[in-house]
């Protein structure tokens, strides 16, 4: 029984191992499934990890390598370990461990935005393969795009001009954000879908509250106010590389401030006393001035962890 015991963790990791391998060559060889597998692909690290521990984890993610290179060439193999094989280790150690939501996202995340600066340089230096789009590609889609504009009569030729050239700039200067807003995503579903998982194998893990209740930390505000100064600093002295990191820090923390919002925004609606038809009337408002809504909900999540609005009109059972 005891060797039985010990011969288990190394056959279900190669099981494991092989689903995992079979996935990433799926990715490999139809890209319209990569995103997909992007989240997935780390399940069966995380779940060997956590039912056995972090050492049969590292040999099922050894044998996956191994297997994958059958599969795949070893320049595409060894890029795609190192952007998803840190996540997949990360989370299994912190489901391990047991750690709460929110520092297991904090850290999912930050490990996952590494991964993905790691594997452009690996594109770059080991692939030769400049995934990053070029100016002169950026450019000739905004000619399509101020062709289109023109045509359409919605600008004049000057307008479009204008409208082409701030597009590229700003573009160019927001693609580190574009990646590291990609790579929280991927942390986030990857986090969402293991803990299905784990549900349905009938382990206890601890889930995120209701979207209804998400909440930032006071000191949350910190990155909008340090990404104002930078961007206004930038742009007023004409420090180009200031106002980047400026605009990247505002981009990067935007999509979170708009989530927060939105989850105070459905607790009140969830919570107010007021008729359906009123609750139905402001959703469409809402839809309709869509650009307005957004600015209105980033705001609303930006200064939440400073006035929590939810306390505002909180029901006296709660």
């Amino acid at each position: 029984m005891v060797q039985q015991q010990r011969v288990n963790p190394y056959v279900e990791g190669a099981f494991l191992a092989s689903i995992t391998a079979i996935m990433g060559a799926l990715a490999i060889y139809f890209l319209p499934v990569k995103f997909l597998v992007d989240f997935i692909w780390g399940i069966p690290i995380i779940v060997i990890i956590k039912r056995y521990n972090f050492r049969i984890g590292i040999l099922t993610l050894i044998t996956t390598f191994i297997i994958t290179l059958m599969l795949t060439d070893p320049v595409t193999t060894l890029l795609m370990f190192i952007q998803l094989a840190p996540l997949a280790m990360a989370y299994g150690l912190l489901f391990k461990l047991e750690i709460p939501p929110g520092p297991a996202l904090l850290s999912g995340s930050v490990v996952s935005i590494i991964s993905t600066a790691l594997t452009l340089i690996g594109f770059i230096y080991i692939a030769k393969v400049n995934i990053i789009p070029s100016e002169q590609e950026l450019r000739a889609q905004a000619e399509l795009v101020k062709a289109f504009y023109i045509s359409k009569g919605l600008m004049n030729a000057e307008e479009a001009r204008r409208f082409s050239e701030i597009s590229v700039g700003l573009v160019r200067s927001m693609i580190p954000s574009f990646f590291a807003v990609g790579a929280i995503i991927r942390a986030f579903l990857t986090y969402i879908l293991a803990v299905k998982v784990f549900r349905k194998l009938r382990y206890e893990v601890d889930s995120l509250p209701p979207f209804s209740e998400w909440r930032l930390p006071w000191y949350s505000v910190w990155p909008l106010i340090i990404g104002l100064g930078l961007t206004l600093t930038g742009d007023q002295f004409n420090f180009e590389i200031i106002s980047t990191i400026g605009k990247n820090t505002l981009f990067f923390v935007i999509p979170l401030y708009f989530l927060i919002g939105l989850s105070v925004i459905t607790y009140l609606f969830k919570n107010w006393k007021i008729p359906t038809w009123t609750k139905v009337l402001l959703g469409v408002a809402a839809t309709v001035n869509l650009s307005g809504s957004v600015v209105l909900f980033v705001l609303i999540g930006a200064f939440d962890p400073l006035v929590s609005f939810r306390q505002w009109r909180k029901p006296k059972g709660d």
